[in-house]
C-alpha cells in the first residue's frame, strides 16, 4: 500500500495541474468515435496560453479503494494566478473545517485555526499535509503528463450541467498513477474534473463556478501572526 506521505504528495500534484493539460501534445493518443482529439488539444493549448488567473469553488475527496474508506469531502474557494514563471494558489476551506492554504512559488503556508497553528514551509512539504497543493500541477504542469502518459479521448459528458470531453491518461512507464481521468470544459477548455487513480486509492477533484479573471497579488498574502508558527 502506498505510504500516507506519498498519497498527500499525489493529491497536491493532482490539484495543481488543471490548466497544465492544456499544453499537452499527447503523443500516442487515440481517437474515440465521434470525437476529434486534435481539436480538443488545440483548444486546450489556446486556453492554457490565455490563462493568467481564475477563481472557483473546489471540492475534493480521497477514497481508499481497497478498504472502502472515504475521507471527508473538502470544499472551499480557490484562487489561482500565473505571472511569468511564478504560480500562486490560495484555497480558503470551509468544509469540513476552516483552514487556508497559500502557495506562492515554492513557498507555502497552511493555516489551521482549529489547531491554532500556521505551518510555514515549501510547496513540497505542504503537499505532505494537505491535498490542496495538487491544484498547481493540475493547472500548469503539462510537460510531465505529455511525456509520461498516453491519452484516450473517451467522448463527451455533462458535469454539473456543463458539457465536457473526457480524457483518460495511462502511464507509459513507472508511475505513482495507474490511471488519470480528466474532464475538459467546452466553455473554458480547461479541466474542471479529475480523478487520480493509484493501486490502492483514488482522489476526485472538481472545480465549479469557474471565473477567468485577474487575481491581485495581495490575495495571496495571509496574516498568521496570531497563530503558533511551525516551520519545516
Amino acid at each position: 500500500m502506498m505510504k500516507k506521505r506519498e498519497m498527500r504528495r499525489l493529491t497536491i500534484t493532482g490539484l495543481l495541474s488543471l490548466g497544465g493539460l492544456a499544453a499537452v501534445g499527447f503523443p500516442g493518443s487515440v481517437r474515440a468515435d465521434g470525437a476529434d482529439l486534435q481539436t480538443v488539444v488545440k483548444n486546450l493549448q489556446s486556453a492554457s496560453q490565455r490563462l493568467s488567473g481564475l477563481q472557483a469553488t473546489v471540492t475534493h475527496q480521497r477514497v481508499n479503494s481497497q478498504l472502502g474508506v472515504r475521507e471527508p469531502w473538502q470544499a472551499g474557494t480557490l484562487r489561482f494566478s500565473l505571472r511569468g514563471n511564478v504560480r500562486r494558489l490560495r484555497i480558503d476551506y470551509t468544509e469540513p473545517q476552516p483552514k487556508t492554504v497559500v502557495v506562492n512559488g515554492n513557498e507555502a503556508i497552511l493555516v489551521e485555526p482549529a489547531l491554532n497553528q500556521a505551518f510555514v514551509s515549501t510547496a513540497n512539504e505542504i503537499a505532505k499535509k494537505t491535498a490542496s497543493a495538487s491544484l498547481l500541477t493540475v493547472l500548469t504542469d503539462a510537460r510531465q503528463l505529455s511525456e509520461n502518459f498516453d491519452a484516450l479521448l473517451e467522448g463527451d459528458e455533462a458535469i454539473e450541467g456543463q458539457p465536457t470531453t473526457k480524457l483518460s491518461l495511462r502511464p507509459k512507464g513507472k508511475s505513482q498513477y495507474t490511471r488519470l481521468e480528466v474532464w475538459v470544459s467546452h466553455q473554458t477548455w480547461l479541466p474542471i474534473k479529475q480523478v487520480l487513480h493509484t493501486r490502492s486509492d483514488y482522489t476526485t477533484i472538481l472545480l465549479t463556478n469557474v471565473r477567468l479573471q485577474a487575481i491581485p497579488e495581495s490575495s495571496f498574502k495571509v496574516d498568521y501572526s496570531k497563530y503558533k508558527v511551525v516551520r519545516g
